[in-house]
């Protein structure tokens, strides 16, 4: 009887050996073997599941946006407005290990995605999102009263997501392990000022 494969997992487990090659040897060292060895599969699975390198790295895209949306859609549940909206916020930045990866392989391959025809929708996509999850959070804030009268709700929001990116991008230039407490109260200090 042939082996089952679950064609789902099998894609994840590529997925994220694409992701350890590319964050230890560079985004351009992601190809079929380097990403086959790493998963401990053939080469002919991985091209079974991901004909070209370009559809392995935009799935890689798409997975860590869909890791983002799951951690995020089950983070703020339960929580007051603002305690939610900062705890979605903290899981947008690398703060521990398994974020950090993430952002790292978001940023490595969205940088080849700015002049990658293949790339870019999937790289556009996760940027339009982050920016309709910070109007979201600054809607929810301002319907609790969290931000003040008077100010531009896409302008504050566009703040908002220009501040994440700009943190997620200090906290991945410094060392692994280091305090990440700084970020966190930018965050609030940010939060704060909107009231």
């Amino acid at each position: 009887m042939p082996k089952l494969i679950d064609h789902a997992a099998r894609e994840v487990q590529i997925a994220e050996a694409a992701w350890r090659v590319a964050v230890r040897d560079g985004v351009r060292a992601v190809s079929v073997r380097s990403v086959a060895a790493e998963a401990g599969l053939a080469t002919a699975s991985l091209r079974r599941a991901f004909p070209t390198q370009n559809a392995l790295l935009a799935y890689c895209l798409e997975l860590v946006g869909r890791r983002v949306r799951d951690r995020t859609a089950a983070t703020a549940a339960g929580l007051a407005p603002r305690e939610g909206a900062r705890a979605v916020l903290r899981q947008l930045l690398p703060l521990d290990a398994e974020r950090r990866l993430e952002m790292e392989v978001f940023l490595l391959i969205g940088t080849l995605a700015l002049t990658d025809a293949d790339l870019r929708p999937g790289y556009d996509a996760a940027h339009a999102e982050l920016a309709t999850g910070c109007r979201l959070v600054l809607a929810a804030l301002g319907e609790v009263g969290e931000v003040r009268a008077g100010l531009e709700p896409d302008l504050e929001a566009s703040r908002l997501h220009a501040l994440v990116d700009g943190l997620a991008l200090h906290l991945l230039r410094r060392p692994v392990g280091e305090d990440t407490a700084w970020a966190e109260r930018v965050l609030d200090a940010h939060l704060d000022s909107l009231r």
